[in-house]
């Protein structure tokens, strides 16, 4: 049975440094983080911006608060269809992945892209090969250092299915390519009333590789586009989600998405009720 390690998005609870925000979540009832520097730490603006003296600050931080990153969030867009910008966007992501190892963070995590931010034209298809091919010059330097590297299917990104995100898992071979999981990001409307089987072919395909779970509220409104819940009117079905999850045998962060601090005690029981 999986051990589930209740945690949150840091950027949700503002700005600070790593102490501040650490100790307001902890003080929440959490245990660990998705951690986005760029995202929450005032003055750091570019990845080159992370220093070794911020990360030493950070894993302090931790251990004073009992806080493990779960995933270190470095939004970039791997699969876009200009060259330049890529390839760019994959060195950013590997020059994390030295930041990834010193925090000891359970994987350094992305989505994939999302099809609507590519030029006309490009095809998913194409979308996916752009990714593998950041991916191959990522993970050869991930696998050197022991750092797992996380993937987040989104069902309107370039690795949008279950089976896609299978399929990259199987083109790109690799020991430290894993899966994030957020039942949120995979659900369609179409979907909502059959989420049991969605989630068994999630288990199916990926179980084994989910490193970390985000957990959200969702509906969607009258043209099927999804909109942001809070976690009592979500339409994800959570116990068939959770059902898959509690076979698996990993320990799982988490964490949960678009926080809102004050609700904390809510959220907390709420998300609590699944892991058992």
């Amino acid at each position: 049975m999986a051990n589930f390690i209740l945690g949150v998005r840091l950027h949700d609870y503002g700005q600070g440094t790593p102490d501040e925000l650490f100790g307001k979540v902890a003080a929440d009832g959490f245990a660990a983080v998705q951690l986005a520097y760029k995202k929450c730490v005032p003055g750091v603006t570019q990845y080159s911006d992370v220093t070794p003296q911020l990360v030493a600050d950070t894993v302090a931080a931790g251990q004073r608060h009992k806080i493990q990153v779960g995933v270190l969030g470095t939004y970039v867009e791997l699969a876009i269809d200009d060259e330049a910008v890529r390839a760019r966007n994959a060195a950013d992501f590997k020059s994390q992945l030295a930041v990834c190892k010193a925090l000891n963070a359970g994987c350094i995590g992305t989505e994939t892209t999302n099809m609507a931010l590519q030029p006309a034209g490009t095809s998913r298809e194409r979308a996916q090969y752009l990714l593998c091919k950041s991916l191959e010059s990522i993970l050869p330097e991930a696998e050197r250092l022991g750092v797992t590297v996380g993937i987040e299917p989104v069902s309107y990104h370039s690795m949008n299915t279950p089976e896609a995100t299978r399929h990259i898992l199987d083109t790109m071979q690799s020991p430290a390519l894993k899966v994030i999981f957020d039942a949120g990001n995979l659900l369609t409307a179409d979907a909502v009333h059959d989420q049991a089987r969605l989630w068994d072919r999630v288990g199916d395909l990926l179980g084994d590789k989910i490193v970390a779970v985000h957990f959200k509220g969702e509906a969607f409104d009258e043209k099927g586009k999804p909109i942001s819940t809070s976690l009592e009117d979500s339409v994800i079905d959570f116990d068939s989600a959770f059902a898959m999850l509690r076979t698996l045998p990993q320990t799982l962060p988490v964490l949960r998405e678009e926080a809102v601090p004050a609700r904390a005690a809510t959220d907390t029981a709420i998300m609590r009720q699944y892991f058992v």
